[in-house]
């Protein structure tokens, strides 16, 4: 039978032992849950438990775990390394830790998830789901940008045009007298009224010049176009 002194020897070695442990373990890892046993048997434990981390199961940025997925590759951006499997990028943090982060702009890859469906914007085609977009590239692939922004084409804008009126002139009236008032058009925009006499056997206007028959409004207008 073990003694009292034993007894607590073994108990504070068990404490101490789960003081140094827990502080290595993040959140996530224990929302994945932790198997008993080395990080050898948690990572086989947990193996199948791996496929619930895919781009279309909605991930959320900033989500720590302990492990990274099968199949991942290690791709750099900026100078700054990152683990890419299914369209979701990974940091390492630090004492086997590992954190989920945005897509990083600039970065390429072979392949992205079908989640992302092609789409037009401003001409060019784009691959996008939940805000992530890609350009497809000659060379290296697929390629992550910025969102792009919508240029909207400028609204035309109509200017109205003024309307002229035109009024017409009112009809000549004929005397007795065998004077004939004509309305020449004027340089002001109005009219000019001029007189037409009868005289022998043509028409004389105000200013004494004489036609031989009765003059036009084109005639007129050289004479009495510019209004004074």
């Amino acid at each position: 039978m073990l003694s009292k002194a034993n007894v607590m020897k073994i108990f504070f070695s068990f404490l101490v032992l789960t003081l140094f442990i827990i502080p290595k373990l993040s959140y996530a890892d224990w929302s994945v849950g932790i198997g008993v046993g080395d990080r050898h048997d948690d990572r086989r434990d947990h193996r199948d438990d791996r496929h619930f981390y895919r781009y279309h199961d909605h991930p959320h940025y900033g989500l720590h775990i302990g492990f990274l997925p099968d199949g991942y590759f290690t791709i750099w951006a900026g100078g700054t390394r990152y683990y890419y499997s299914d369209g979701l990028y990974y940091s390492y943090v630090g004492y086997g830790d590992y954190v989920l982060v945005n897509p990083p702009v600039g970065v390429y890859v072979n392949a992205i998830p079908s989640d992302f469906q092609p789409v037009s914007i401003n001409g060019r085609i784009y691959y996008t789901d939940g805000g992530v977009y890609y350009i497809l590239t000659h060379q290296h692939g697929y390629k992550v940008v910025a969102a792009p922004v919508v240029y909207a084409p400028p609204a035309q804008v109509i200017v109205a045009q003024p309307v002229t009126t035109v009024v017409a002139p009112p009809p000549v009236a004929v005397n007795a007298q065998d004077t004939f008032p004509v309305n020449v058009p004027n340089s002001n925009g109005g009219y000019t009224a001029v007189v037409i006499k009868k005289s022998g056997n043509g028409y004389v206007g105000p200013q004494g010049e004489f036609y031989a028959t009765f003059p036009t409004v084109a005639q007129l207008k050289v004479m009495y176009a510019k209004q004074k």
